[in-house]
């Protein structure tokens, strides 16, 4: 298996877990970190291209989980930090996931008020 597969299936779980990106008690979870190791290894091969292709997936929160670790564990272009922020914006907007929504609108207000 491949670390693509790897970060598909760990996203998969972290859904049925519960643990979700901007949850500050994910974290702390395996999952979460995971999902970290596995970026990590993307962003040490300088592969964001590739890794962006994550924010295609609809399902699991898979998008999401890409453009967190992207903003958080990357230094991503400033077209891809655009790509990334738009799909959070777009999840903290989802009536399907209002906790998400939630979670999603208070790390936008963090991360906007460390970036100013």
């Amino acid at each position: 298996m491949n670390i693509g597969d790897d970060f598909l299936i760990v996203c998969r779980q972290n859904y049925f877990d519960k643990v979700t990106p901007a949850n500050k008690e994910s974290k702390l979870k395996p999952g979460y970190k995971k999902l970290v190791n596995i970026a990590d290894e993307y962003f040490k091969q300088n592969s964001y291209e590739k890794f962006a292709g994550f924010f295609q997936e609809g399902q699991y929160l898979i998008a999401l989980w890409a453009a967190h670790l992207m903003l958080e564990y990357g230094t991503p272009s400033h077209e891809m930090m655009i790509a990334a922020l738009n799909i959070i914006r777009a999840y903290s907007d989802n009536p399907l996931a209002p906790d998400v929504a939630q979670e999603e609108r208070h790390w936008l207000d963090a991360y906007s008020d460390k970036h100013k």
